[in-house]
């Protein structure tokens, strides 16, 4: 009887690490018959469950993710990786206050928790309370520096404040860590834009179209800011230069009608 209780955690063991690799490499349906299986062999596996959750919830199946969560809580009510995921599901499905409860009774037990307190950040920007954002996300920061995610809230934070010299310092740390964050770039190209560095902010803008061409806020934010430079060309009588901001504009955005008016007028 031990030596079959021994082969069923042996191959339980197993298992979970194949699944891990499963999930780490984006094969999400091998992973889950690994982890359903391993729950077979052992349904109190806390660590299979909370993989199982985590899978089915990047697949966007709440309700089947947050029986895996609550079924973990069952077994251990103390295990804070199910009741930040229990959060996350609750931000997911917009219950605020459930969401902001789960993490506040993390923090009961783990003060430092970096993750709870991030997402207690967030939640409070949300709700437009940027000086109880700020709290939360220094210690998220304070508890875990290398977190670019973290580094841009706390420079939108510091944006929606004014603090525009600590905004810039958050959004460029982001950007040091993870050189493709496009909102970070986005919120340091309007930063720029606030102090007249035209051509820095347009240099942000350009960067997250390279990365994401499909993304809409520097697609508007370059044809506000081309729109701009060529009317005040014009004014100056550069009317070359206003034409040629106005082509850059609409390899932009195509469909601009400001665009299309002005070069009609202006550049025939």
């Amino acid at each position: 009887m031990l030596s079959l209780l021994a082969t069923s955690t042996d191959e339980a063991t197993h298992l979970i690490l194949e699944a891990d690799l499963d999930h780490l490499s984006g094969e999400y349906p091998a992973a889950q018959v690994k982890l359903n299986r391993t729950l077979q062999l052992d349904p109190s596996s806390t660590y299979a469950r909370n993989l199982l959750g985590l899978i089915l919830l990047k697949q966007n199946r709440l309700s089947d993710a947050a029986t895996q969560f609550n079924y973990v809580q069952a077994l251990d009510p103390g295990n804070e990786t199910a009741a930040l995921w229990l959060g996350v599901i609750a931000l997911h499905g917009e219950k605020l206050e459930q969401a902001m409860g789960q993490f506040e009774a993390i923090l009961k037990d783990d003060p430092e928790n970096p993750t709870a307190h991030y997402f207690l950040g967030a939640l409070f920007l949300l709700r437009g309370q940027a000086e109880q954002a700020l709290t939360h996300l220094k210690r998220s920061r304070d508890a875990d520096a290398g977190e670019p995610e973290t580094h841009y809230r706390l420079g939108a934070t510091f944006h929606g404040l004014e603090m525009s010299a600590n905004a810039e310092l958050s959004y460029r740390k982001a950007l040091d860590l993870d050189s493709r964050h496009q909102p970070a770039r986005n919120g340091l190209g309007w930063l720029l834009y606030a102090k007249d560095d035209l051509e820095g902010a347009i240099s942000q803008w350009q960067r997250v179209l390279q990365i994401n061409p499909q993304n809409q806020e520097a697609r508007f934010n370059l044809a506000k800011v081309y729109h701009e430079l060529a009317l005040n060309a014009l004014k100056q009588g550069k009317k070359q230069e206003a034409c040629a901001l106005w082509k850059r504009l609409k390899g932009v955005d195509p469909a601009n009608r400001a665009a299309r008016h002005y070069m009609q007028k202006a550049c025939n």
